[in-house]
């Protein structure tokens, strides 16, 4: 009874969006960009743990992601971690979004941690499993990693690896996310990392991230069949196992992330009306669809 009454609270929540979203187009300030590598290989959907390099491959193009380091208490240095979930996603699509919008390296993110939460549908908790600290610690292994990018075929290659941040100003205290500092916090994108995300990035509406926040993988297969929506011209067939090395590796099996996706795929096409897909056994099939934002904008 209860799961049927979630099942039904969650239909609900997606009908409510699909009436939002199919009222009207997205406006300026309801969309939302990403980088289209990131687009294309993906961060990590869990804890990779302590390990000093994480990658994953589509093809000819390769991710790898190094962690920024932290002071530890006996006044050594050890790595802060690699940056995992949803919200190193919300926080990247913010950035992709504000350079794009405004052309800048450097990035106010206010004056509270709250209202910045806010802005990327987060709800600030606090407490030992609250959202407040780890949305905090998400954003700093983000701001501190470094990124790289390996494009290569029979002879050619072309390698691109910059450190996300190269400044970093944090006034905010997660005990107390309403607090507001005399300072605003701010982050300045490297050089290499904000010229990287201003080429061709990923056009998506706002309205939809914010029913699908809570999950990696829907926040990625969302961004991934908007980019292929906008590029293909006639039906494309990947096998699950091909979608998974590109969105899943975290997955243990393949049937596991082909059931997690097929469920999410489900929920953005409840709201994304006119995305166009068949899931016939062992593979995704994807047609040319009307983006869910409109290309003029």
């Amino acid at each position: 009874m209860a799961e049927f009454q979630r099942f039904a609270e969650r239909a609900s929540e997606l009908a409510e969006a699909q009436e939002e979203v199919e009222s009207k187009d997205p406006e300026l300030s309801d969309i939302a960009m990403m980088s289209s590598p990131l687009v294309q290989v993906t961060l990590p959907h869990s804890n990779p743990g302590d390990v000093d390099i994480w990658s994953r491959e589509n093809g000819n193009l390769s991710l790898y992601i190094r962690p920024g380091l932290q002071k530890a208490e006996d006044g050594d240095y050890e790595t802060l971690g690699l940056p995992y979930g949803t919200y190193p996603r919300l926080i990247m699509a913010w950035i992709c979004t504000q350079v794009t919008k405004h052309g800048r390296r450097r990035l106010d993110l206010g004056q509270s941690l709250q209202s910045f939460m806010r802005d990327l549908g987060v709800t600030p908790s606090g407490g030992e499993h609250g959202t407040t600290g780890r949305f905090q610690d998400q954003m700093r292994r983000l701001f501190s990693a470094q990124v790289g990018m390996i494009w290569s075929k029979p002879g050619r290659e072309k390698r691109r690896s910059a450190a996300v941040a190269d400044e970093m100003d944090l006034w905010w205290d997660p005990k107390d996310p309403e607090q507001r500092t005399l300072w605003d916090s701010s982050v300045r994108l490297s050089q290499q990392f904000f010229e990287s995300i201003k080429k061709r990035p990923v056009p998506a509406d706002r309205r939809i991230l914010r029913e699908i926040k809570d999950s990696a993988l829907a926040i990625d297969l969302y961004f991934w069949t908007t980019y292929k929506a906008a590029v293909i011209t006639e039906p494309v067939a990947l096998s699950w196992q091909q979608v998974h090395d590109q969105l899943g590796a975290d997955y243990e099996n393949v049937s596991g992330f082909a059931r997690e996706a097929r469920k999410h795929l489900q929920e953005i096409s409840v709201i994304w009306t006119d995305l166009t897909y068949q899931t016939p056994r062992g593979r995704l099939k994807l047609y040319p669809s009307r983006p869910s934002v409109p290309v003029d904008n």
